[in-house]
């Protein structure tokens, strides 16, 4: 098998909410069994190689009991292994939140905007928003001094209101990152509009305009992941596609089932299925898939403005029908705030 250099484990397909674009609405709703993730790990870390580990779902704080014993595993073992979480947030209880001050997590909160805005694309299955109870999980993480990231899902119906997502992560206090998703129009997403590029341009100038005149205000600066991607390009640090290991073959998805898919957006495609925890990672199909991703993404390749923004995510263009113009945007709109 080609080491990996991340593994999302999804622990469980099933989730509290019912986001109305959520690429991963079809996944199975099992939660992974004790002896499904340790194997998965066990498979996935390579000796005295870093692993990047996020883990997802679904809502993964569902299995909190897992996420515990899975870490203790990790920690005892004292391998190179990051941690990430990735949650709605609404399921940050008291219990939960002294664990992850303590468990050296990176913790990526999913918030789509002020409350208003949020609240029509993240709700519970009876339709009403899940804002207050996103809010109220970050605000306990803010008690005992845990910063986040927040990812932010950019569809046509939030794309004008990015600024006030800012305002809202300066009010909070705790955010450290804001990082931008473009809508994967997999699962439910194939039934919402994607934003347009020129609304992406404008509406990304305002967002870090306003970013701009808070940290002024405030002395604190919160980061934008787009933004320190480009400065990663720009300096060397990271060449084209670097964001993507899937393109060199070096990620993995394990749902909860234990099979393993080159990329989350293609959980249960065939075409995109390279192994399962009891037959291991079949390093055949771990190069076709990067290879077909590798030559789909030409476009990029060939664009005079690959060397500074180092290419759009494939996952995305395979949804839009190979089109990228809303990334684009999205990277000029970051290599122009520098």
């Amino acid at each position: 098998m080609i080491p990996l250099k991340m593994l999302v484990m999804s622990l469980t397909g099933n989730c509290n909410l019912r986001c109305r674009y959520c690429y991963a609405a079809e996944q199975n709703i099992s939660c992974m069994s004790w002896e499904m993730a340790r194997s998965a790990v066990d498979l996935a870390v390579a000796p005295g190689e870093p692993l990047v580990l996020q883990l997802s779902g679904g809502e993964p704080l569902l299995a909190f009991p897992l996420i515990r014993r899975l870490t203790g595993y990790i920690r005892e073992k004292q391998w190179p292994v990051t941690i990430q979480l990735q949650t709605n947030g609404t399921l940050i209880t008291e219990e939960a939140a002294d664990f992850l001050r303590t468990a050296d997590f990176g913790i990526g909160v999913s918030l789509d905007g002020r409350p208003a805005v949020n609240d029509r694309q993240r709700q519970y299955p009876d339709g009403s928003g899940a804002s207050a109870a996103a809010v109220a999980g970050i605000r306990r993480l803010a008690v005992r001094k845990i910063g986040i990231g927040l990812t932010c899902v950019v569809t046509a119906e939030n794309v004008n209101a990015l600024d006030g997502l800012v305002e809202l992560a300066y009010y909070l206090g705790n955010v450290r990152r804001i990082g931008f998703d473009l809508l994967r129009t997999q699962g439910r997403g194939q039934a919402m509009q994607p934003a347009s590029a020129e609304a992406v341009r404008s509406g990304f100038a305002r967002a870090y305009s306003r970013a701009a005149e808070l940290a002024c205000l405030t002395g604190y600066r919160i980061r934008f992941t787009q933004a320190e991607q480009a400065v990663a390009v720009a300096s060397g640090r990271r060449s084209g596609f670097a964001h993507c290991h899937a393109m060199n073959g070096q990620s993995a998805h394990v749902d909860a089932l234990g099979n393993f898919y080159v990329c989350s957006s293609f959980v249960g495609d065939p075409r995109f299925y390279i192994g399962n925890v009891h037959d291991g990672l079949d390093e055949s199909r771990q190069r076709a898939s990067a290879q077909f991703i590798r030559s789909s993404m030409q476009g990029c390749i060939d664009c005079p403005d690959f060397a500074a923004c180092g290419g759009a995510c494939f996952a995305r263009a395979c949804g839009a029908g190979g089109c990228c113009d809303a990334e684009c945007a999205l990277k000029r709109a970051a290599i122009a705030c520098l």
